[in-house]
C-alpha cells in the first residue's frame, strides 16, 4: 500500500516533475491534484472555454472547461484546472510543498467547482463534499 501524504490538505499548493498543484484529495489508489498552469496556457484555456460559450456549446459537461481562475497574488490570473486530477500524479511519489498559500476565496471556489460541476470525477466529489471550507 502506498504511503499516505496526511501533511497534506485540501488546497495545498506543490511542486512535482517542475509543474505546480493544488492538493484536493487522496485515497489509498489515488492522489487527487489539479494542476495549475502558466499564464500562457491559462489564457488559451479561458479563451477557449470563452470562444465556446460564445458558440452556444454546452461546456458545463466538458472536463476542459472545469477550472478555477485564481486570485492568490503568487497565482493571480492563473488557471487550477481539474482536468487529469486523478492522474496527473502517480501515488506514493513525494512531493515539495510550496509557501504559497490559497486565498480563501480560492479555496471556496476550488470546493464549489468540484462539487457542482457535472462533468468531475464522482469518486473526487465524494472525497470533498463533507470539507468546511
Amino acid at each position: 500500500m502506498a504511503s499516505k501524504l496526511r501533511s497534506f490538505t485540501f488546497g495545498d499548493v506543490f511542486q512535482y516533475n517542475d509543474n505546480e498543484y493544488i492538493f484536493l484529495a487522496e485515497t489509498e489508489d489515488v492522489t487527487y491534484a489539479a494542476k495549475i498552469l502558466d499564464r500562457e496556457l491559462s489564457r488559451y484555456v479561458i479563451g477557449e472555454r470563452d470562444g465556446a460559450i460564445r458558440r452556444n456549446s454546452y461546456v458545463i459537461d466538458n472536463l476542459v472547461y472545469s477550472f478555477v481562475i485564481l486570485k492568490t497574488p503568487e497565482l493571480k490570473e492563473r488557471v487550477a484546472l481539474f482536468l487529469g486530477a486523478d492522474r496527473n500524479i502517480p501515488q506514493g511519489v513525494a512531493f515539495t510543498p510550496l509557501d504559497i498559500f490559497l486565498l480563501p476565496e480560492d479555496i471556496k471556489q476550488i470546493w464549489k467547482e468540484i462539487t457542482q460541476t457535472k462533468c468531475v470525477s464522482e469518486r473526487l466529489k465524494k472525497e470533498v463534499k463533507d470539507l468546511k471550507v
